[in-house]
Parts: C-alpha cells; sequence; structure tokens
C-alpha cells in the first residue's frame, strides 16, 4: 500500500470507531443476550475497543515516520543543533 492509502485507512479507521461507540449503534445490540453472563452490549464495547487498540497498533507498525532524514534537519528543528 502506498503512503497516501495508508493514511487515508487510517483516518477511516478512526472515524469509524468513533462513530461506533456513538449511542445509535451501541443500541442495536440491547437484546437480552449474555456471553458467558455478560451482557451484549458490555461484550460490544470491549471487543470494539481491543479491535481499535489492535488497528491502532497496526497502523503505528505500518504508517511511515513523518520526520525528515538526519542531515536535512531545518537549524532551529529542535535536536537539530550539536
Amino acid at each position: 500500500m502506498t503512503r497516501r492509502k495508508l493514511v487515508a485507512a487510517a483516518l477511516f479507521f478512526t472515524a469509524f470507531g468513533a462513530l461506533a461507540y456513538m449511542p445509535p449503534l451501541v443500541l442495536l445490540f440491547r437484546l437480552d443476550i449474555r456471553v458467558l453472563g455478560v451482557p451484549i452490549e458490555t461484550v460490544y464495547v470491549f471487543v470494539l475497543w481491543i479491535a481499535l487498540v489492535a488497528g491502532a497498533r497496526w497502523f503505528s507498525r505500518v504508517l511511515p515516520d513523518d520526520r525528515p532524514p538526519p542531515g536535512k534537519l531545518p537549524e532551529n528543528f529542535p535536536g537539530a543543533g550539536p
């Protein structure tokens, strides 16, 4: 994947995560079902949270670093001096 596509995917992933926690989507799972004794709404929230953490970790590994190469730092850049 190109850097541009990865940045767009990261933005979509963030927007999806924010929308997935909004009450209309969470309320879709307002059923009288339990998974190992835990209400399905709670399972939804924690599974979504785990998926978002795993996705953020993946994006942090895949996205390239934005820092300029070591020899091309501007003079007023923090840490550029001797």
